[in-house]
């Protein structure tokens, strides 16, 4: 987890992934082992979905630092804000002062 609360990338090692990426391997080993031939369609269609997998952690990858910026973007904001005010109460003293 990073200082926000989200999880890293490299975090995103759920069991069900990892138990999914043992399975694919265990049944790649299987069908080379037996001589078997995969069903095209099949595989056609994992092919697609891990292409769909792909595409959807690299947008989640890109929204979670898009977020981390956007949240220092804020923070920062703040800080600016507060030196304004601080100015701008400076300014209001040094005015009253001069009057």
């Amino acid at each position: 987890m990073d200082s926000f609360g989200q999880p890293r990338p490299e975090d995103n090692q759920s069991v069900v992934r990892r138990m999914q990426k043992k399975y694919w391997k265990t049944k790649q080993v299987f069908i080379k082992a037996t001589g078997k031939k995969e069903d095209e369609h099949l595989v056609a269609s994992d092919a697609e979905l891990d292409a769909k997998l792909e595409v959807f952690h690299s947008v989640q990858e890109t929204c979670t630092e898009l977020l981390k910026i956007i949240e220092k973007y804020q923070l920062r904001l703040n800080v600016i804000s507060e030196e304004e005010n601080e100015l701008g109460l400076f300014l209001k003293f040094q005015a009253e002062r001069d009057a």
